[in-house]
């Protein structure tokens, strides 16, 4: 055939072969379905409803009963506790993994050229918004909380105790000697609280200064801050009286891997000829440099070194601690994990606890010889507790030739002993003591000993980012103050990075510890060699070594100027219903809370609060007609006037106030209130009642109103 024509047919007639196949498939189609059975035929719609009714009932019963007794399979642990003991106390080849013991002659005379020892750089960079009342040096004391008149007394609020049984057993008692006695009893113990009441003059009361009357007072012991003290000025030697001012800031800490820089130093530096570990051959921190991205326009992986500022160093900490802080906040952390210089001191915040941006997590709240101390008393109770109680044949003396060996359970030791005893007191003192030293020497007079034989893990650093008004003049303690326009701003996002610097052991600050340039490798001499042509030219040396920057920290923000504190969930006993087979409480009204809601004053430089019945929805702000407020200096009790307590923070949810079932008849014990509050920069956050009672308390001044 034509190759042409059988294309031309095909062309031509492809669309009606389509349309054939179409309809091939289209009438198999319904033939198949026409040859299905019928589904409603063999499945009945309502008896299938049924089905899964019954299941889910018999899902929903209580099975606990028939899965315990069960004899034919009864549920018994398969895990053996014996066998898998037995397993850890099988002894371990410690073939694999012994090594070779270096020979420290061999080592010694193969001395090595100094280099430049790796800077690790820091981590754990943490920061977050701080909004408190900071104690500020002043010319002349005046400050606005102190011009106001005192507050008035706070009404005792009358809380109906259940009594107790022994109480109920005193009253069954008293109601047998006879109605009129037990009245007689009860009002001589009420006359004789009121007379040790006014002889006290009330709780935290004291006179006034024109003797109009008792002066409220918050109780020392309530002051979870700074105790503001007068500081001397170090211009003049005046002193400076404190004042309360605002402290808006975001507070970041970092920690050195100091052990990482004690061994990188050893490895530098342990071989070399001159290792003087106790001047030079440390780590030696004298520095550090904090800069700040903003990050609210724009990711991290965006950002350029133009986008980068300087926004604290230790210069500028001191320089603040030395014009404007009214001393430092007690400190917290113990000597082993800070560093002079780089471990800044703590502002000095009255009222309010510190503690959250004082520590670190990585950082431990005890010394390395506490920890050391309850490390090996937890070995020692170890050890007696696998060695069972100890026997006369477990030690053994041994007296031969003048030695004296002592076996016992702990192993053996050997010591050399003059049997003639022809040493006096203090020579025994002397000689037990060097061999307590193990006679090892010091560890910066032996070669490839390090300057520290058992380091801490880190160090800690911390810095501050202080905001005030921008670009303008501010009044702080009656002295002017020039405010940095570069500070950070309210609803603006910021990220930070940290770098360290440390004596440069290569080229230190004293010219007189300056190794000698044989002793140096290739890369250290060559640096050497340009810092010293600068040092010659510019007259001052260069000698600090930085580590690299940090990575960047998470972005945190200023806070907003309020917050709040919860007190516990009212009790609210809800009532139980029978679903099915379970129990469900239903609750009439939802629960609520008594909320102290503050917002901060920056006139009076404190936080002025407000008692708000909050539940589900409520808006923790309030007009009111005066609020009682601390003096942050006097901790006297001072009323405000009118004031408006700002806030968008929203609570969301309130759960808890329910009694627990710990006794029948008990309904004071109720479950611990849990709040989903909504705060002001839109961040949803749950705030536990029980962690807030003590903030609570001293906020809402529980104590004076008999809670």
């Amino acid at each position: 055939m034509d190759t042409d024509k059988i294309q031309g047919f095909i062309v031509y007639h492809f669309e009606k072969a389509i349309v054939v196949i179409v309809m091939l498939m289209s009438g198999y189609l319904a033939y198949s379905g026409l040859s299905k059975p019928i589904i409603t035929e063999e499945q009945d719609p309502d008896q299938l409803t049924q089905r899964a009714t019954q299941v889910r009932q018999a899902v929903d019963e209580d099975h606990t009963e028939a899965i315990v007794n069960n004899e034919k399979e009864p549920r018994e642990p398969e895990f053996d506790i014996a066998k898998e003991q037995a397993k850890f106390n099988k002894e371990i080849e410690v073939s694999p993994y012994l090594i070779s013991v270096m020979n420290p002659e061999i080592e010694t005379k193969q001395k090595q050229r100094r280099s430049d020892p790796v800077l690790s750089k820091p981590t754990g960079v943490r920061t977050q918004g701080v909004i408190a009342t900071i104690a500020s040096r002043s010319t002349d004391g005046l400050y606005a909380v102190a011009d106001l008149d005192p507050a008035d007394e706070l009404e005792v609020v009358e809380v109906k105790q259940k009594r107790s049984r022994k109480e109920d057993r005193r009253a069954a008692m008293m109601s047998e000697m006879g109605g009129g006695m037990a009245e007689d009893m009860e009002m001589q113990m009420e006359m004789q609280m009121e007379m040790q009441m006014e002889m006290m003059g009330g709780p935290g009361a004291s006179e006034g200064a024109d003797g109009s009357g008792p002066v409220r007072k918050l109780d020392p012991e309530s002051n979870l801050g700074v105790t503001a003290k007068t500081t001397e000025s170090l211009a003049n030697g005046q002193d400076e009286p404190p004042v309360p001012s605002i402290g808006l800031f975001i507070a970041g800490s970092a920690v050195i891997p100091h052990k990482e820089l004690i061994d990188a130093y050893q490895k530098a530096f342990s071989y070399s000829e001159g290792y003087d570990p106790k001047k030079r051959d440390l780590p030696l921190y004298i520095a550090y440099e904090v800069q700040r991205a903003d990050v609210t326009t724009k990711s991290v992986d965006q950002l350029t070194d133009a986008d980068w500022m300087v926004r604290d160093s230790n210069n500028t900490t001191i320089w603040n601690a030395a014009r404007y802080w009214s001393g430092f906040a007690p400190e917290v952390v113990p000597d082993d994990y800070r560093v002079p210089g780089v471990t800044m001191w703590i502002p000095p915040i009255v009222l309010d606890p510190y503690q959250s941006i004082a520590t670190h997590p990585l950082i431990p709240m005890k010394t390395k010889r506490d920890l050391l101390a309850e490390q090996a008393e937890l070995e020692e109770e170890a050890a007696l507790a696998t060695a069972g109680p100890a026997k006369e044949s477990d030690f053994e003396i041994d007296i031969k030739g003048g030695n004296s060996r002592a076996f016992g359970r702990g192993g053996m030791y050997e010591m050399d002993m003059d049997m003639d005893m022809g040493m006096d007191e203090d020579m025994q003192m002397e000689m037990q003591g060097a061999y307590s030293m193990g006679m090892r020497g010091s560890a910066s007079a032996m070669q490839g000993k390090p300057a520290e034989e058992d380091p801490v893990d880190y160090k800690l650093l911390r810095f501050y980012d202080f905001a005030y008004i921008h670009g303008k003049k501010y009044q702080v303690g009656g002295r002017t103050v020039f405010m940095d326009p570069n500070a950070p701003k309210p609803n603006r996002k910021y990220v930070y990075r940290i770098r360290y610097a440390v004596n440069d052991p290569n080229f230190p600050q004293l010219p007189e510890l300056q190794p000698k340039g044989k002793t140096l490798d290739t890369d250290a001499y060559s640096r050497y060699v340009t810092l010293s042509a600068d040092a010659e030219q510019t007259q001052k040396r260069n000698f600090k070594r930085w580590s690299e920057w940090s990575d960047p920290s998470q972005p945190s923000s200023l806070p907003s100027f309020d917050q709040a504190s919860f007190g516990s969930v009212k009790p609210n006993k809800p009532r139980m219903v029978q679903v099915g087979a379970k129990q469900v409480a239903l609750e009439s009204d939802p629960p609520t809370a008594e909320v102290v809601a503050e917002s901060f004053d920056a006139k009076l430089g404190v936080f002025v609060p407000t008692l708000i019945e909050a539940t589900e929805g409520t808006v923790l702000a309030k007009k009111v007609d005066s609020a009682d407020v601390v003096d942050p200096i006097t901790l006297e009790i001072k009323k405000t006037g009118e004031k408006i307590i700002q806030s968008s923070a929203t609570v969301i949810d309130v759960e808890g106030g329910a009694p627990m079932t710990i006794a029948e008849d008990d309904e004071t014990i109720v479950e611990p209130g849990l709040f989903l509050l909504m705060d002001g920069e839109g961040n949803l956050k749950v705030r536990d009642s029980v962690e807030e009672q003590r903030r609570y308390r001293i906020k809402s001044f529980a104590k004076e109103r008999g809670l």
